[in-house]
């Protein structure tokens, strides 16, 4: 699959069903249906204090409950079979099918074992473009853009992020996440609520050409 290539029109151009169909119907079909990826936050459980560790999510159209997860365009959600890690197949990271410039965004619920009586929770997520390795740490060494979800309670913190980027065929996005106040903490976390669930996403979507 390609971006299809706006042509320029001559004046009094002579048009034919062909050059309608490439310089309309095409055009305005990949506009319609941009390459686009959403998946929803698969539970991790007890991650460690001080350390990145990489979120996961379900494979697009197999998480509990409401279905809002989708990818427009083949392989930009490669998926891990029996992950080891989760016990089950997995989602780690969105790839971009095509250049351009395309919309980051990832949102979702963490949960603290610790309460901070301050409602200053240190944590953090990186947004990694390209590591070198599955690590955490090299999502945060490959960082892009990074944020600090709000302080909702004294264990929960919620929030989303969005950040514009130039993208190459092919480049790698995963998300990792650190906290410094809890001596170890959860994401997407549905025994708290379902809702830590239904609202942990990341997303890829395709703005604009390079």
């Amino acid at each position: 699959m390609t971006i299809p290539v706006v042509e320029s029109w001559a004046p009094r151009e002579l048009e034919d069903a062909a050059k309608l169909t490439r310089r309309i119907n095409a055009v305005h079909q990949f506009l319609a249906n941009p390459p686009a990826a959403r998946i929803t936050g698969m539970r991790r459980k007890k991650l460690p204090q001080g350390a990145f560790s990489v979120l996961p999510f379900y494979p697009p159209g197999t998480e509990p409950g409401p279905v809002t997860s989708y990818q427009t365009w083949p392989g930009m959600v490669p998926v891990s079979k029996a992950d080891w890690t989760m016990g089950s197949d997995t989602a780690w990271q969105l790839v971009a099918p095509v250049d351009g410039r395309y919309r980051i965004t990832i949102g979702g619920a963490f949960t603290a074992d610790a309460g901070a009586d301050d409602l200053r929770h240190q944590l953090w997520v990186e947004i990694g473009v390209n590591m070198t390795t599955g690590s955490g740490d090299a999502v945060a060494a490959a960082s892009v853009d990074s944020f600090s979800p709000a302080q909702a309670t004294r264990f929960t913190m919620v929030g989303g992020h969005s950040t514009v980027q130039r993208l190459t065929t092919g480049s790698k996005i995963q998300f990792a996440a650190k906290c410094l106040s809890s001596p170890s903490y959860g994401w997407a976390d549905d025994e708290v609520s379902a809702q830590y669930r239904t609202g942990s996403f990341a997303e890829l979507r395709w703005v604009g050409s390079i």
